[in-house]
């Protein structure tokens, strides 16, 4: 008995530890694919504004867990997925089979790291980010008042959104040579000056005053026949450029903790059934309206009341912060559950004989990974459609996946008895 417990305990420690050198691969693999789409955006955003390097850190390690809780999960498959391919070609599952020792000893250990994972999945999701994301908030918004401004250099081209601006010299704020224009909405504003002022008069709103002399705007559309010019001693333009703040700088649900999600859904869940409650009165009402009319054969009651029918609709009335919350509550607990979902999916592959094992599961991992994402981005645009908990639908993506690993696992056991 000592002897076996040794031995599992060896068997234990093997997995174990390459369970964990293939999870360091994939975790660093899979956070240098979510870094460069999420993060490098921003850096060239605020770094082109001369930000201090301090600050760029600061932004980036606290934008880091805004991804963690998917590099995770997805790093806890491809490992899975490498330490099984890599057994089976080294036909280290064939011996232990041949030994007596039942895969499920090394599922276990998979299992039992996949729960691990998943509470660091859990712990990124729930504590880590909504506390990263106030300090991003607080520092970024900092950063973003002096960013959407123009900077007033000589002989120099300035964008922030869809103005762009041209000046001549500059002299405190006043500027010589003045084309401003916009690119991306109707009617295309085009002003020239030959001289002008831009100065900040509300910096928390963004708005700028720009005071031009002798200028000249010229409004076009697509249709060029559409044409507006004007021209005038003196004009001034407010610029409004308060949408410029990027969206992470609020405060959305997908940033609050459980705890702090929880009373929020309630208070929607509330008005929701109220909601729901006076939909199927007024149709209760409605058609007890058409009943009447139809003894009564009354045609302009029962026209009056089908037409009520038909306004109300037959789908329940759908409360959006509701549906928005219960689904950002739910997602936090759907992806920590998603590295034992996913390790499941991936035990079949310790059935199938392949060379390079550990290349395949690799590259496996990344079609499963990829199936994952697709529902669970199917999942969330669903959330809206329907009126029930939307909160069951981010369960969706680690049920197909359990399901589909018990199946798979299922069907090549019964083959190889």
């Amino acid at each position: 008995m000592a002897k076996s417990r040794s031995s599992f305990f060896l068997l234990n420690m093997h997995v174990t530890r390459e369970f964990s050198l293939n999870f360091l691969v994939s975790f660093l693999f899979f956070f240098f694919i979510f870094f460069i789409n999420q993060i490098l955006l921003l850096v060239q955003q605020i770094a082109l504004k001369s930000v201090d390097v301090k600050t760029i850190l600061i932004l980036v390690l606290c934008a880091i867990p805004q991804f963690l809780q998917y590099v995770v999960p997805f790093a806890t498959l491809s490992a899975s997925s490498m330490v099984l391919g890599d057994l089976g070609s080294a036909n280290e599952l064939m011996a232990l089979r041949s030994s007596g020792i039942p895969l499920a000893r090394v599922y276990r250990v998979l299992v039992i790291c996949s729960l691990f994972l998943s509470a660091v999945t859990f712990f990124i999701s729930d504590c880590l980010m909504p506390a990263s994301s106030r300090v991003y908030q607080d520092i970024l918004t900092q950063v973003m008042r002096e960013l959407p401004t123009f900077e007033l250099r000589p002989n120099s081209t300035n964008s922030v959104g869809d103005v762009v601006m041209r000046n001549g010299e500059v002299e405190g704020s006043s500027i010589s040579d003045v084309l401003m224009f916009t690119t991306d909405s109707e009617p295309y504003v085009t002003v020239t000056s030959p001289q002008g002022s831009l100065e900040l008069i509300d910096s928390v709103s963004f708005l700028y005053s720009l005071t031009l002399e002798d200028a000249a705007m010229l409004l076009t559309e697509d249709d060029i026949s559409r044409t507006v010019s004007a021209q005038g001693d003196r004009a001034e333009m407010f610029l409004d450029f308060s949408s410029q703040l990027p969206q992470l700088t609020q405060s959305s649900p997908s940033n609050l903790s459980s705890a702090e999600l929880w009373p929020l859904m309630q208070s929607r869940r509330v008005i929701r059934d109220e909601n729901v409650l006076a939909f199927h009165q007024q149709r209760e009402l409605a058609l007890m309206e058409l009943a009447a009319a139809l003894r009564a054969q009354d045609t302009a009651r029962a026209d009056s009341a089908i037409s009520q029918l038909e306004q109300l609709g037959t789908e329940e009335p759908v409360h959006f912060y509701y549906q928005y919350y219960s689904a950002e509550f739910n997602k936090k607990f759907a992806l920590a559950l998603g590295c034992l979902a996913l390790t499941v999916v991936s035990l079949p592959i310790s059935m199938i004989r392949i060379r390079h094992g550990r290349l395949v599961g690799f590259g496996l991992s990344l079609l499963i990974a990829v199936s994952y994402w697709y529902i669970l981005f199917a999942s969330q645009l669903k959330i809206f459609d329907y009126s029930f908990n939307a909160g069951f639908l981010m369960y969706v993506p680690d049920a197909v996946m359990l399901l589909a690993g018990v199946i798979f696992l299922a069907a090549r056991k019964r083959r190889a008895g």
